[in-house]
């Protein structure tokens, strides 16, 4: 199998206008209803989904969705949601990534605040939001340095402000392309009716 060249910005140059809101996780070691149940969408309530049912229940949930949907490629299941930020949860990615890996990034352009977080095996390994790269938490933060230093998220230091402000969100994912070895684009959610649910039984929250 012909081996995809590493990720950039570049490759995801395509979502600097596209939804303002939105959480894309890559999961490794489950397929797409294990995944969605995961999530805590519970079996009898999966079912397709096309673009306009997705923003049907954006709308219904006065934009904060509970929809999860997702599709497959080259051995990940890739999820996705508008309007919602389920995979950014840590106990969530957590549950993800038992028995295998999860990578989740999440653009939230109103609350200026976006996100980036590797789990392992149930293990949180690597997060930081993406304004402030340099300030990263998890078993082992320093552990995607070398990637985000290619890429121009810098480990160290302040972030670029222009860099933040053009591309942020670009770079975190074409990380997340590059620890998955996929890439995801628009198309994959608003060509075809992919498989979803409506979470009814979220991960609980970690003890306080």
């Amino acid at each position: 199998m012909k081996l995809m060249p590493p990720a950039t910005s570049d490759d995801y140059a395509w979502q600097s206008d596209w939804e303002e809101i939105y959480t894309v996780t890559f999961v490794c070691g489950h397929d797409e209803r294990e995944t969605l149940r995961r999530f805590g969408v519970a079996q009898a309530d999966m079912r397709p989904y096309n673009w306009e049912d997705i923003w049907e229940r954006v709308e219904e949930t006065d934009g904060e969705s509970d929809l999860v949907v997702v599709t497959h490629l080259n051995g990940w299941t890739i999820a996705f949601e508008a309007c919602g930020w389920e995979g950014n949860r840590p106990e969530t990615l957590r549950e993800l990534s038992r028995g295998g890996e999860a990578v989740s990034v999440m653009r939230h352009d109103y609350a200026a605040s976006h996100h980036f977080a590797h789990a392992v095996d149930g293990e949180l390994r690597t997060a930081f939001r993406l304004e402030s790269p340099q300030e990263r938490w998890g078993a082992q933060p320093d552990a995607l340095n070398a990637e985000m230093r290619e890429l121009g998220l810098t480990p160290s230091g302040p972030q670029e402000k222009s860099r933040y402000r053009h591309e942020i969100v670009a770079l975190a994912l074409a990380l997340a392309s590059r620890l998955s070895g996929v890439l995801f684009h628009r198309d994959m959610v608003e060509s075809d009716a992919l498989l979803g649910g409506i979470i009814t039984a979220p991960v609980p929250d970690d003890p306080q």
